[in-house]
Order: structure tokens, then sequence, then C-alpha cells
């Protein structure tokens, strides 16, 4: 099973509250002059469509490409919610997958997807105008940093946007960048805590040990049986 089908049930999906972080990221897009209105979008690595299906409302079509099969029938179920016919899926990763025509827009928001220069040189040509929220070399998280540690590791926070950026300046490509802080508050009760956490683990190539889990979120255990995960993350939304 593709690691991220495990992860589609707890997966965030598409939401109507005008508070969440999404949507911080759509007026940075609106200052920059970014319209998708009646345009065409390819989304790489679209997830469960948390920002698919808002933009699916502007968009004429959108294309929603991911290895996960999972993640993809969360998207079409919240689709079909919302009468929205204008999204196709794609059950495929980025590698395999073959452009065969040029979109208004290329989206990749938060995802392995994008990694190499072959990976941005192939988006690049996909689309006329490129979108890229990643993270910025902080994802600062108590818990996971401890488990890390516990599996004698160190954690390395992701970033992504340096990746891009470095390849757009090497390949002499004028971009904006827009900088965006986030913190992330989650409670989940204990056992699902255990299951986040081997999952996270598991996904940054660690092997996971259970009871080394166990053990560190003893300590972390509120009367509720709970865990509270607080995260300070810091992204980049860079078009170009």
């Amino acid at each position: 099973m593709n690691k991220w089908d495990k992860k589609a049930k707890n997966y965030s999906r598409y939401g109507e509250d005008k508070d969440r972080f999404e949507n911080r990221i759509f007026d940075a897009l609106d200052s920059l002059h970014v319209e998708f209105q009646d345009k065409t979008l390819l989304d790489i690595g679209c997830g469960t469509g948390v920002y698919t299906l808002h933009l699916a409302k502007k968009c004429s079509h959108i294309d929603g490409i991911d290895s996960s099969k999972e993640m993809l029938e969360v998207l079409k179920e919240d689709a079909k919610k919302l009468n929205l016919t204008n999204t196709d899926t794609l059950h495929i990763g980025w590698d395999s997958f073959t452009c065969k025509e040029v979109y208004d827009y290329a989206l990749c928001t938060m995802s392995p997807a994008i990694r190499e220069d072959r990976d941005l040189e192939k988006m690049t040509k996909c689309a006329k105008t490129k979108i890229y929220l990643g993270w910025a070399g902080k994802r600062e998280t108590h818990i996971i940093e401890a488990l890390f540690k516990a599996h004698g590791s160190s954690y390395s926070p992701p970033n992504g946007a340096k990746k891009v950026k470095e390849w757009l300046n090497k390949n002499s490509k004028f971009y904006q960048v827009i900088p965006f802080d986030e913190e992330k508050i989650r409670t989940r009760e204990f056992d699902e805590a255990v299951e986040n956490f081997e999952w996270h683990l598991d996904v940054r190539g660690l092997k996971p040990d259970k009871k080394k889990i166990v053990e560190v979120l003893e300590k972390f255990r509120d009367k509720e049986n709970c865990i509270t995960e607080t995260t300070i993350n810091h992204f980049n939304l860079i078009v170009w």
C-alpha cells in the first residue's frame, strides 16, 4: 500500500472555514494578480483536494494527479458533494505523468512530488504560470524532534522552497515569493497519535519502533488521554 494511502482517512480535506490556512494563500495569490477564473490548472500531488476544490469553483477545468488512490477517492467524494464536475483525477506519480497540453497554471502545494531539477523543468514546461507552496526550513515540532532522538536520529525540517529558488536562480527565471508563518495545534487521542507518529517516522525514512513511540508520547499524555502537538511552520509561496 502507498504510504499516503494509510494517511488518507485522517488527512486534511476541503472545508469552508474562512480561517483556514489556504485562504491566506488565495489572498496572497490575489495580491500577485493571479486570476483563476475560466483557466485550466494542473494540480500536482493534489492529495485530498484541499486546494483543488476551492479552485474548481473558478477554473474551467482542473486535472489533479496523485500517487495515492485513497487520497483521490476523498477528493472525488468531496467534489461530488459540492456538485463540481470540472475536476478529473489521475492516479499516477509525477515521474510517470506525461503532460499532453500546456495548462494556464500548474500548482504544487506541500507535496513531495517536486524534488529534483527534472521535476521543476517538467512543471515549468507544463504551464504558463507555475505556483509552488512548500516548507522553507522551519517546522518546529517538539514531539517529532523527541521521536527522532529516541530512534537515534536528528530531525531536519523540510526546505523544498530553497531547492525551488536555487533552480529558478540558476536558470535565470523571474519569480515572486511571499513568506508565511503558521502555528498549527492538533489534539489526538493517544492511540490515534501513536498511529500518526508511526506514519510520520515511516514516511521520513525511519523504521518506527512502536514501543519507543509510546514511551515518548507518555510524556505528553494529558488527563483526557490525548496528545496535543503544536507545530510552528515557515512556508514560501513561489510564483514564476
